[in-house]
């Protein structure tokens, strides 16, 4: 496999501290939300962005 760049590495790693924010945020919200619906919706974007974030942190320790 191709090394990758530093600019793509730093743009990853980026992307990597995006998908942590976005779940630490998604998770506070749940913690506050008192509507079960939402409470749900939340829930599964936590979820989403927490595995993006573990793709992109196992792809980058792969690809070290």
């Amino acid at each position: 496999m191709a090394k990758m760049t530093t600019k793509t590495l730093q743009e990853l790693s980026e992307l990597l501290g995006s998908e942590e924010l976005a779940y630490k945020k998604c998770c506070a919200y749940v913690d506050e939300c008192c509507d079960p619906t939402l409470k749900t919706k939340l829930g599964k974007y936590a979820n989403n962005h927490k595995a993006r974030y573990i793709a992109l942190y196992n792809y980058l320790n792969a690809n070290e």
